[in-house]
């Protein structure tokens, strides 16, 4: 396990802090478990669901989710990089 450091804003905090308590573990744990949910969500179906929104849009009409998700990671630097490092 690796140690780490993260500046929260004092609003913010106070809101861990108080779901800490009442989910009753620590403010560590609950950031883990925040951070393992976000991690495992998949952007495909994150895209077919955007997609399901916008199905009224004729421009999206046609529209598959998992080759715009391809297409976004074979354009985006950033997605490229996260791809290449798995």
């Amino acid at each position: 396990m690796h140690r780490t450091q993260i500046y929260l804003q004092d609003e913010l905090y106070e809101r861990i802090k108080a779901r800490s308590r009442s989910v009753g573990v620590s403010i560590s744990e609950l950031i883990r478990r925040s951070l393992e949910k976000d991690i495992q969500q998949d952007p495909v179906a994150d895209a077919r669901a955007f997609f399901a929104r916008l199905g009224p849009l004729e421009s999206f009409a046609h529209t598959e989710p998992e080759i715009y998700v391809r297409e976004l990671r074979d354009t985006s630097r950033l997605l490229r990089a996260e791809t290449d490092d798995a």
